[in-house]
């Protein structure tokens, strides 16, 4: 008989360096998503803030346009303007300020 030599089959062994590897990509993975996600919130905040000022703007944007063509059409509204904010009034008319300050100091 011949001399064989032995073979000896061993079990796979796990390597601690691997579960390490994993370990440590799970965790660098886990972050990066977990700042994906706030980035992507914090995105879509500034987004709708910024889609509700452009609809404010829009908004003012039509009443100017309004308000221009009204000036533009005719001396009615520039008289408006002119007797409710600065207090115009044409000739022979009387102003009249109603005030809620004024007090009747009657002595009884």
């Amino acid at each position: 008989m011949k001399n064989h030599p032995q073979i000896i089959i061993k079990p796979y062994k796990k390597d601690k360096k691997n579960k390490k590897i994993k370990k440590v990509l799970i965790s660098i993975f886990s972050v990066v998503l977990f700042l994906c996600i706030v980035v992507y919130l914090w995105l879509s905040w500034v987004i709708n803030r910024e889609i509700k000022d452009l609809q404010r703007l829009k908004k003012e944007n039509k009443y100017l346009k309004e308000e221009i063509k009204k000036l533009a059409n005719s001396n009615k509204a520039y008289e408006e303007i002119l007797r409710t904010k600065y207090g115009f009034i044409k000739d022979g008319e009387k102003l009249i300020i109603y005030s809620n300050t004024y007090k009747n100091k009657k002595k009884f």
